[in-house]
């Protein structure tokens, strides 16, 4: 039997007594006072509610008592079962007439919060399930096989993660026949299977998504190692390439485990540390790469004199140690930015 909890007749009481100008309680199973817009009966008895709960039908009270006030008194049925009363107190003439529309709307109001326990419910079992295919150390055991199934994922069979990040996010049901999961709550994850087509995923979420992130991995046999990769890339994506909206591991596969190896490398903290509010050198170093090092291009791009690169690639070097001009300290720059995206 579904039990009504008192944060949720008190929400329904509330939201009733915008509408309707008479006092409402909400009883429980028991007939004690579980919501009212007076807040000094909560806890009582209603004799009332008793009565309408043991005669399983509406119960008119005209006069007031030590239990009870005169109302109109209606059982609350869910499935068959009654699980509560509502009461409207006031003369029963005048209350009568809203007994049914009451009763109607909080039999809406609960049915749609158990509509979204039950959604919360197995929202949480699904991200449970997801937190479990993504730990490298799980083990596909028949148990996890068989709760793959409802969720459209086919655990004996290889697998390609993409991961899609969005600043506006929409509900993931619009995408129903994908296998998709909540990484956070800017991110989702994709899993496709030989069913899927790729590049027609890919277009048609970049056509939902058009400013999103997306990162792709290569097709593995377990989907936690998908996730690190499309993982990795998309920290490459968002930190690296400037104007891209779409990486695939497989074209950065090096510089990705290269970066997942550093990810607590105290060096390329410290880095990080030194230009953490430096936005305008983060952004020309960011443009100096992206032009493969060609000056005259990326002083065109910042929209700023040749000197004035010159300038902030040297006051990275004096801030960083590091010389963007020099291939092998660039490297470390390069892992910097990347880094930073957590």
């Amino acid at each position: 039997m579904y039990q009504l909890t008192k944060q949720l007749a008190q929400r329904i009481v509330d939201k009733m007594m915008q509408d309707i100008p008479y006092n409402i309680n909400i009883m429980d199973k028991n007939g004690i006072i579980i919501g009212s817009g007076n807040k000094e009966r909560i806890g009582t008895l209603h004799q009332g509610a008793v009565e309408a709960i043991n005669q399983k039908t509406v119960v008119d009270i005209f006069h007031d008592g030590e239990l009870v006030k005169k109302g109109t008194n209606l059982p609350i049925e869910i499935n068959g079962e009654i699980i509560g009363v509502v009461g409207i107190s006031g003369e029963v003439e005048e209350t009568r007439p809203f007994g049914q529309l009451v009763r109607s709307t909080v039999i809406l109001l609960i049915e749609q919060s158990i509509a979204l326990e039950r959604e919360n419910k197995e929202e949480q079992l699904k991200q449970a399930f997801f937190n479990r295919i993504i730990n490298p150390d799980t083990v596909y055991t028949h148990e996890l096989i068989v709760q793959a199934e409802r969720y459209k994922v086919q655990l004996s069979k290889p697998a390609r993660v993409v991961l899609l990040e969005s600043s506006e996010m929409t509900d993931d049901k619009k995408i129903m026949d994908i296998p998709c999961f909540k990484s956070s709550n800017r991110t989702l994850c994709f899993v496709l299977q030989e069913h899927y087509d790729t590049q027609q995923v890919l277009d048609r979420l970049q056509r939902q998504y058009p400013t999103a992130y997306i990162s792709v991995s290569q097709v593995n046999e377990n989907i936690a190692t998908g996730y690190r990769q499309a993982e990795s890339a998309l920290r490459i994506l968002k930190g690296l390439l400037i104007g891209h909206r779409i990486i695939f591991y497989d074209e950065w596969d090096f510089i990705a485990d290269l970066s997942e190896m550093l990810k607590e490398n105290e060096s390329l903290n410290r880095l990080l540390m030194v230009l953490e509010n430096q936005e305008e050198l983060l952004k020309t170093l960011q443009v100096y790469i992206n032009t493969n090092l060609n000056l005259n291009e990326a002083a065109d791009l910042l929209n700023i004199h040749r000197n004035t690169l010159n300038y902030r690639l040297d006051r990275i070097w004096k801030l960083t140690g590091k010389n963007p001009k020099a291939i092998v300290e660039l490297v470390e720059l390069i892992l910097m930015l990347i880094y930073r995206i957590q």
